[in-house]
Order: C-alpha cells, then structure tokens, then sequence
C-alpha cells in the first residue's frame, strides 16, 4: 500500500468488453466469457508481448470482457504491435464459431490509459485496483463515439475498435515512442458520465461505413440541457434595376452604420 503522502506508481490499464455481450444466451455468453481470456493471450502472445500478459497486473474479469494493467514501459510494444494481433486472432476466432454453427460473435471494444493507480496487492482483503485512471479506462468503454465503431463497420471485417487516452497518445505517439503514425488515429472529444475529454480512435481493420463517412464529426460534447449554440443569422440582399451604387450586407449590426462623406 501507498503511504498517504505519496503518489501511486503509474501503470498501463488496458480494459477490453464484448459487443452486444447480453445479446446472446447464457450458453453464448459463457461461450464468449471462456474465449476473452484466451484471446487476449493469444494476441499477446503473437505479438511477441507474452511477457506482459504473465506478469500483468491486477487482471480482472468484467464478465463481458478483461481488465489488467502493465508496466508503462511497455507502452509503445503494446500500441504497435498488440492491437493488430488482436484482430488479426478475433477474426480467426470468428470462422471457428461460424464453423461450428454460428451462435455467437466476439467482436471488442479496447480502452487504453495510463496514471497512477493503487494496486491493494496481495493480503489486503480486495482485488481491485484503485484510481481515476482505472475508472476512465473503463469508462471510455461506453463512450457513443467508441461504440459507433464497431456498429458502423461490418461485422465480418472489422472485429476491434481501440480507444487511447490523451495521456497515451501525446507519452507514446506523439513522443515517437511508438512507430505508429499519428495520422492512423481519430481524435474526438467524448462525454461519458463524469469524464469529459480528447480520446484517439483507431481500428485496425475499418470497414463498411467507416471507409465511406469516416469516424464522425469532432463537434465538442454540449453538457446536457444547454441550448444549441446561437447561429450568426443568415443574410440576403437582392439588387435589381441600374448597375450602379452601392450594396451594404451585414448580418449581425452593433451600433451605427454610417455611409457617405461625414457632414
């Protein structure tokens, strides 16, 4: 345990969940609980990365889906090369359901942070790690702008959506940490519950939809009950008869307007 005048050691909080998880039966949904673990290791392990998945941290099972955390330094290798493992196994994953009668989907939505987090360890009576970077990880999860990713592109195609925190993007990318180009992500401002912030979305494989209108706007998120914002009003001027003089257009006016020599 951390002392009260101390900061908690910074971790990597990965968290992934299951698209449409309640939608399938309770053997379905023991179906995919069993296969969440074992592809996340599987994707791990494929991206030369199984050394963080033994040695993860407070790894949790969410029922529809998987959290841990990791040392940070392994950020980068986690950014580049995980993710498109990922994909890469669920879409594999897939045909063997589908060959087996398909009843189930596993299709992902990951959430990738970092920040101090208090990790209870062993003999402290409790499992779960601590901290507002662990809430907004799982948070980040439900945001509409994350989700609509996986909704918007084909579900035989595109089997992962990733959402990064600012805090990985500008520590990992933009720092060029990770050789994965700034310019393969979305940036979006998300409101979700108590947090409200600038996240990254990135999908390996976009499909559908997002090939055709992108990823959506990046119109900040209004609070709740606040009204649309004013619009400048929109102004017409028609001329008609001669072809001389001269024609005012404004739209909005404060004070006067004065035309022609001062008298």
């Amino acid at each position: 345990m951390t002392g009260e005048d101390e900061l908690p050691p910074y971790r990597a909080v990965l968290v992934v969940d299951t698209k449409e998880f309640g939608g399938h039966s309770d053997r379905g949904q023991a179906v995919l609980a069993d296969a969440i673990p074992d592809v996340l290791a599987l994707a791990f392990e494929r991206a030369g990365l199984a050394h963080v998945w033994r040695a993860a941290l407070f790894p949790h099972g969410t029922g529809d889906g998987f959290g841990l955390g990791f040392d940070t330094r392994h950020l980068p290798a986690v950014v580049m090369r995980f993710f498109d493992t990922l994909q890469e196994v669920l879409a594999e994953r897939d045909t063997r359901f589908s060959g087996a009668a398909r009843r189930v989907r596993l299709r992902m939505r990951a959430s990738l942070n970092v920040g101090p987090v208090l990790d209870p360890g062993p003999g402290t009576g409790s499992a779960a790690a601590i901290g507002g970077a662990v809430i907004t990880t799982h948070r980040l999860l439900d945001a509409p702008e994350v989700r609509d990713l996986l909704t918007r592109s084909d579900p035989g195609q595109t089997f992962l959506a990733v959402v990064l925190s600012q805090r990985v993007f500008e520590d990992v990318l933009l720092t060029e940490y990770a050789r994965l180009p700034p310019s393969l992500l979305v940036a979006r401002r998300v409101a979700v519950k108590e947090y409200t912030g600038t996240v990254h979305l990135y999908v390996p494989r976009p499909s559908g939809d997002l090939l055709t209108h992108g990823f959506g706007t990046d119109e900040p998120p209004r609070p709740l009950g606040l009204p649309e914002p004013e619009r400048p009003a929109r102004a017409t001027n028609i001329i008609s008869g001669g072809d001389f003089g001269t024609a005012i257009q404004v739209g909005h006016l404060h004070g006067g307007l004065r035309h022609g020599p001062e008298r």
